[in-house]
């Protein structure tokens, strides 16, 4: 029976399950892998550039504990395109000890180098703002949560 792939699924999936010991699912992996041989370089740093800006995306909609420095999503973007440090510095025009000490978290993304990064990394400067954000949250949460405590509407209202 020849299947219909131009029917929208029912059961809200989009794909159906793979058994992935089957012989279909061993010659769908043989396609992707082909194709993925078959990319350009330049195809593939963009799709690495990608990976990048939805791990930032990620990061800030996930509750993980584990703080992450918009200066470590600067260093993956130049490691990836094999950008030297101090020649970013110089083309954004700051000194190579400042975006050391940014990709450290030791300085913060202030509003202006964020439109730059956005600029140059093709996303939304809020971006590094949001991180850098979320991080200044949870470091105050967690060294004065007593001293937040003593605060609620109820005490107010009071």
């Amino acid at each position: 029976m020849k299947r219909d792939n131009n029917t929208e699924p029912t059961n809200g999936m989009l794909t159906n399950q793979m058994d992935t010991g089957t012989d279909e699912f061993k010659d769908f992996q043989a396609i992707m892998l082909n194709k993925a041989k078959s990319r350009s370089e330049a195809e593939k740093r963009e799709i690495e550039l990608l990976s990048i800006k939805f791990q930032m995306q990620d990061y800030l909609e996930s509750e993980e504990a584990e703080l992450k420095l918009p200066g470590e999503f600067l260093k993956e973007y130049l490691r990836t395109l094999g950008i030297p440090q101090k020649k970013f510095a110089h083309y954004i025009e700051i000194n190579p000890s400042n975006l050391s000490k940014l990709i450290n978290g030791e300085r913060p993304i202030n509003y202006e180098l964020a439109i730059i990064l956005g600029k140059i990394f093709n996303n939304d400067p809020m971006l590094w703002i949001e991180i850098q954000a979320k991080n200044e949250l949870k470091k105050i949460r967690k060294t004065k949560t007593r001293r937040f405590n003593n605060y609620s509407l109820k005490d107010l209202m009071t």
